[in-house]
């Protein structure tokens, strides 16, 4: 007896409480959400202050009824709480505008309607730098949030110098992934660097284990160094998963059958198991990122179809733990719709998710019951040979002001300086 769910059971919720970060948010009904650096789909959505860079977002709308939709922007601190601002401190034009870029879905069995927008543009622009939130509602009732997307604008003032090492604590040596980090903050002038800078370090996309507020270990009046044994530690963790469902006239490896019937597609993946004990195999990923895709198609926003993929996590039941499918299509989060239920016939965890055609990375990700802590290597193995990118982001607030800026950035692979 198979017993999938799609899990589609959020409800209303406050998703703007000020006292807690802000994660990216959608209705059930609003599917594939995409944000990046326009005209690379694989980037990260972050744009240079003043420049002529713009941020993409892409999103599906499959409800019955077509809906009008309004955006506008949240800046937020260094850790994702809304700041103490109005819009005007921080946005040029008005509070609230339409989303008027928008086409139906064609010759798909699923259908929706695409919605793309692209800023800064005619209608907005950004004053300063930071964290902000791209914010989507409905146009007739703007305390409907349909939407909630992060992106940063950063204003580059700082260089830094990083690189990825394997852990200098004997236990983590064969399991873990450090940093070493130089920050020149000389551009900043007189700082007082254990109140005024905030550094932030992300590994992939994935925002709950990303490190925030780490200690310098040395201090001169030009740079900031995070050196230490104890800090700048990651899981290595593996590579992802991947699903290849850019066709429906062939399988792939990871697909057992696909069908159409009841006026939907099916997609059942072959069986997953626990990596844990399983050697490191290199296989180059996306680093848990996906990209619609349909192969007979040159316009897949609107021709790629959605499908049901059903998962199956054969592994025992896992006690007082929930598990979750995991990657960008989730919201780079622990998603509702994508908890995983034990089916004790099978022996194995199943979901079924509604996904549109492409490519997409996933892991397996369990988040224990009692403390609440997640675990990305507990089902995928830890190895420091795993390719991740990660990003470091500098903030920095003086006296003077009542707002984090962002005032550096930096993107590096493992790959390539593993040592």
């Amino acid at each position: 007896m198979l017993c999938y769910g799609n899990n589609n059971t959020l409800g209303a919720k406050n998703v703007l409480d000020n006292t807690k970060f802000v994660e990216n948010y959608c209705l059930p009904s609003i599917k594939s959400v995409k944000a990046y650096r326009t005209g690379r789909d694989l980037n990260n959505p972050i744009v240079e202050l003043n420049s002529d860079e713009t941020i993409t977002v892409e999103f599906d709308d499959l409800s019955d009824e077509g809906s009008s939709y309004d955006y506008t922007f949240i800046h937020c601190t260094y850790n994702w709480q809304s700041s103490d601002l109005i819009y005007m401190d921080y946005c040029n034009g008005f509070e609230y505008n339409r989303v008027d870029n928008y086409r139906n879905s064609m010759g798909t069995i699923q259908s929706y309607i695409h919605y793309s927008l692209s800023f800064p543009n005619d209608q907005v622009n950004f004053k300063i730098s930071g964290n902000y939130i791209l914010k989507v509602v409905d146009s007739y009732d703007h305390d409907k949030v349909v939407l909630l997307q992060r992106f940063m604008v950063v204003e580059p003032k700082l260089s830094m110098n990083a690189k990825i090492r394997q852990s200098l604590d004997p236990s983590l040596t064969f399991t873990s992934q450090q940093m070493e980090l130089e920050v020149d903050v000389k551009p900043l002038g007189s700082i007082d660097p254990d109140h005024d800078i905030v550094t932030v370090v992300c590994q992939n996309g994935q925002t709950d284990n990303q490190l925030v507020g780490i200690k310098s270990t040395y201090i001169s009046q030009d740079k900031i160094r995070y050196t230490s044994p104890e800090c700048l530690i990651f899981d290595g963790c593996n590579e992802y998963r991947n699903i290849n469902i850019k066709s429906y006239s062939y399988q792939t490896p990871q697909i057992v059958r696909i069908e159409n019937y009841g006026a939907e597609m099916h997609v059942r993946l072959s069986p997953d198991f626990n990596n844990f004990r399983q050697d490191y195999s290199e296989n180059p990923d996306l680093d848990g990122k996906y990209i619609v895709k349909r192969d007979d198609s040159n316009d897949s926003n609107v021709e790629a179809d959605y499908a049901w993929v059903y998962f199956t996590l054969n592994i025992p039941e896992l006690e007082n733990t929930d598990v979750y499918v995991y990657g960008e299509f989730t919201g780079w989060a622990i998603n509702p719709d994508y908890k995983l239920t034990y089916n004790h016939q099978s022996n194995s965890y199943e979901l079924k998710a509604l996904l549109k055609q492409g490519y997409y990375n996933y892991r397996y990700v369990t988040v224990d019951g009692a403390s609440g802590i997640v675990s990305h290597s507990r089902l995928e193995g830890n190895h420091y040979s795993t390719e991740n990118t990660y990003q470091v982001t500098v903030f920095y607030k003086s006296p003077s002001v009542r707002y984090w800026r962002l005032v550096g950035i930096k993107t590096i692979s493992s790959r390539f300086t593993v040592n």
